[in-house]
């Protein structure tokens, strides 16, 4: 009859040896299953048993690989995250946005998202495979929303360039690209007919309120004080990652009917505006090299080009347009793809940091469990039992550090906020982040584990009990070296990394472009106020004491976008070629001071009547020297009339630096001058600046009583170009530090070992009369040795790297010598370090308790 067994905890030692010596199993317990359950506990009973005696090695480990998981785990996020942007549509593969590639006679090329206001109609009218065809252009307005007296509702135009475009002029056939659920109205008319907006459910509520969404059908909403639209329809808002977050849809159908035909010119086949976006859905069945091969001859019939200039249309997939930044746009929040990639080979290279550690303190410890495993094995235990034992502990520590590293996901994404995604964040109920968790959790259990496990388990009893280990320990002690210098190798890389992009960085901001940067503040007026307006602020601001110039114009001279169009010198030897250009006044050339090298400045006009050039675009146009360009008559895309070329300005970077100067123009019309810059006096100091910029503020709210005052430093602006690099160099900086700090905890603990297992040769050497610089020069040797080794690895890697990323810029700097010596002399530094604070405590130790036990 079988004893009552539940009053028996079958994880006790002693009862469970009761049980196995009377051999009899409790009800519903097979002898198996009782072993079993009994090994399972005391593989966790003894695994805690070896972390908490051995603390410090834990605290090393449990540090470095929630490091290590922590990092994994973010980037994750980061990387799922910009990789769900617009996977949800409906055949997105068969969704594609019309391109444009300018290629000029010197070489030059530039990219464009459509630019071509009746591209896509002509598209749909001419040419076969597709399904759908339709136009958008981005727009910035002032909205107002109409109340009794005075209780309209009114929101501020948003900056063009600052923020992504929420609002849309689209055709009908756009909703049957993307597809939205309707709320209220009919998709297949809403867009139809002219002074038509459909809203986003969000947008609805935000200019309406709680208004219930069929009360809100046939209101109105004046854009930009006079475009009177009525609501035909509302869509449900996505809740899904996208770059289309639109929210209010105009009808195309009302450009032809108001003052919008002044900004979208339906009829020019020569002016680009990145505005005007067009986008295809292929016919089922129809490839992509099928519609490729009608786009040649498209671009023959519409598109006049001369001189070897060649235009090229393709079609960029729906998957790329997030990834993609050849091609601008005011609407995509576009991601670096090859930064997502480095991003996740950082993650896996701190992991590895991390688990090497493991593996070498586990490693070198292993001398320490030599008896136990000796002991082990005698009383029955095989291989297989001692390695799940030993990886049951790594699992342990692995949990331990992926606790903490969650803990610390949260606060560490809002620390690095200002260059993560906005909607970033751990959310543990997510299926994919628990499963990645779980993965994450058994594959550093096993890489940190495994290998450590493998070897304890593979004593010889009759060696381990003398408490010699293993026969092949001399092989484990070249594998624990090759890991320091993986690990260093790695860390060196990051090192010289952060020097080479914080050197270009610093070289793209103090670079003379060609133009003076310095106490410059600029302010954007909304188009939607009068000429007027403008004039009254210019001249207030002008009679400032601390004012020295003021300049209407449309851009500044380096900015994100500026307009493009052809311009074209039909006299002998002449050119068509693809140009930037701005709209400003006289002010424009001295406040920012440009040079003059032939010819005079720009005169003041309400109307197009002549131009300023600079070098590049008069050699371009076929003048040899930059006086053969003024006096002559050229045609410009915008323009059916010829104007003369009257100036001539030194070269200046009118892009960032990643790119070359390339063909620019300058001239005036008053009508398009909405933006102002203001050259402030200096030598007196940041209080000063404020008190002007104060005044400037009062006299804005005097003139625009409405409208938010705004405005940026010149010098700011440009520093803004280069922001991924900015957020590359504070990556890089994080890496660095991290992959530092591993290597250092673990080649403490080496050091810590080393010091510990050699501390009797050590307390010998002292007998005899050695030195404490002697010996800690002789414990810290070896490593040093390693991490020249790592240097001699690290710099062509870093240096192959490095100079592919610099390839990105026009104009760099060329990678010095210096930078790797820099590089050596710093991890040398840290590795001495790190480890002569254990060779000066080993070195100095009494050697009559060492030598004690001998």
């Amino acid at each position: 009859m079988k004893k009552d067994w539940s009053s028996y905890n079958l994880g006790s030692h002693q009862q469970f040896t009761q049980v196995i010596l009377h051999r009899e199993t409790p009800t519903g317990w097979s002898h198996e299953k009782l072993t079993r359950n009994y090994m399972f506990k005391n593989y966790f009973k003894i695994a805690w048993r070896s972390i908490t005696r051995n603390k410090a090695y834990t605290a090393i480990n449990v540090l470095g690989l929630s490091l290590g998981v922590c990092a994994c785990l973010i980037i994750y996020l980061v990387t799922s995250f910009e990789l769900s942007y617009d996977t949800f549509h409906p055949d997105k593969d068969r969704i594609y946005r019309i391109t444009t590639s300018m290629h000029d006679p010197q070489g030059n090329k530039s990219d464009g998202a459509s630019g071509i206001v009746p591209l896509p109609a002509a598209v749909r009218n001419e040419l076969s495979g597709f399904e759908t065809v339709t136009e958008f252009y981005t727009y910035f307005p002032k909205v107002t929303i109409p109340g009794a007296n005075t209780t309209a509702k009114k929101f501020i135009a948003p900056r063009e360039g600052e923020v992504p475009a929420t609002v849309i002029v689209a055709e009908p056939q756009y909703f049957r690209i993307f597809q939205y659920k309707w709320l209220r109205g009919n998709p297949s008319t809403a867009l139809n007919e002219p002074f038509k907006v459909v809203l986003s459910e969000q947008e609805a509520h935000k200019y309406f309120g709680a208004m219930p969404l069929e009360n809100v059908m046939g209101k109105e909403i004046i854009y930009n004080d006079s475009l009177r639209l009525t609501v035909s329809g509302i869509v449900a808002d996505w809740d899904k990652h996208t770059d289309f977050d639109f929210k209010d849809f105009i009808s195309f159908a009302t450009v032809q009917h108001s003052f919008l035909k002044k900004d979208i010119d339906l009829q020019s086949w020569t002016m680009w505006d990145s505005d005007s976006q067009g986008y295809v859905k292929l016919a089922n069945g129809v490839t992509l090299a099928q519609v490729e091969k009608q786009l040649p001859q498209f671009v023959k019939t519409h598109i006049k080009l001369r001189d070897n200039t060649k235009i090229q249309l393709s079609l960029q997939p729906l998957a790329d347009i997030h990834f993609d930044n050849r091609y601008q746009d005011s609407y995509s929040r576009q991601a670096h793809l090859p930064t997502l990639y480095g991003l996740m080979a950082i993650a896996v290279f701190i992991l590895l940091i991390a688990a090497i550690n493991f593996i070498n303190l586990s490693t070198a410890q292993s001398l320490r469990r030599a008896k136990e495993v000796g002991v082990r094995k005698v009383i029955g235990s095989t291989k297989a039992n001692l390695t799940i034992q030993f990886l049951v502990e790594t699992f342990l520590v692995t949990g331990i550090a992926l606790l903490i590293a969650v803990a610390a996901v949260n606060p560490i994404i809002s620390a690095f906020h200002s260059f993560l995604p906005q909607d970033v964040g751990l959310n543990l109920f997510s299926l994919p982040v628990l499963i990645f968790l779980i993965a994450i959790l058994v594959v550093t259990s096993l890489l940190a584990g495994f290998y450590p496990a493998r070897v304890l388990s593979s004593y010889l009893p009759a060696l381990s009990l003398k408490g010699q280990g293993s026969a092949q320990s001399n092989h484990r002690g070249y594998l624990r070296k090759t890991l320091i210098v993986f690990q260093f190798t790695v860390s060196l890389v990051f090192i010289i990394g952060t020097l080479i992009v914080a050197d270009q960085i610093h070289f793209v901001l103090n670079k003379d472009m060609g133009f003076n940067k310095d106490a410059i503040i600029t302010v954007h007026t909304d188009w939607g106020n009068t000429i007027d307006q403008l004039n009254v602020f210019c001249n207030k601001v002008r009679e400032l004491p601390n004012v020295q110039l003021v300049s209407r114009h449309q851009q500044t001279p380096a900015a994100e976008r500026h307009g493009g169009t052809i311009m074209d010198y039909k006299g002998a030897g002449g050119a068509k070629i693809d140009a930037s250009f701005d709209f400003c006044d006289e002010n424009y050339v001295p406040l920012f001071g440009l040079k003059i090298v032939a010819g005079r400045n720009l005169a003041h006009s309400d109307t197009l009547k002549e131009y300023l050039v600079n070098e590049t675009a008069a050699k371009a146009l076929g003048f040899r020297n930059p006086a053969d360009a003024v006096g002559k008559s050229v045609e410009i895309g915008m323009s059916d009339s010829k104007r003369q070329i009257v100036g001539v300005l030194k070269d200046f970077n009118s892009k960032s630096l990643h790119e070359d100067i390339s063909p620019f123009f300058m001239c005036s019309i008053k009508g398009n001058e909405r933006s102002v810059s203001i050259k402030l006096a200096t030598g007196k100091g940041i209080s000063n600046f404020k008190a002007t910029i104060a005044q400037i503020e009062s006299a804005w709210k005097e003139v625009y009583p409405n409208d938010k005052f705004e405005y940026a430093f010149f010098d700011q602006t440009i520093a803004g170009f280069y922001d991924k690099e900015q957020k590359t160099e504070q990556l890089m900086n994080t890496a660095m530090l991290i992959a530092i700090f591993i290597s250092c905890m673990g080649l403490f603990g080496l050091a810590m070992f080393t010091a510990q297992q050699r501390m009797k040769e050590i307390g010998i050497r002292k007998v005899l009369g050695a030195s404490v610089s002697g010996i800690a020069s002789m414990l810290s040797k070896d490593f040093l040795v390693l991490v020249l080794i790592s240097l001699v690895i690290a710099s062509p890697i870093a240096y192959y790297f490095m100079h592919d990323w610099l390839q990105d810029f026009a104009y760099r700097i060329n990678i010095s010598p210096w930078t790797f010596l820099l590089s050596g002399l710093a991890a040398i530094l840290i590795a001495l370090l790190t480890v002569s604070f254990q060779a000066i405590k080993a070195a100095t130790a009494n050697p009559v308790k060492s030598l004690r036990s001998e």
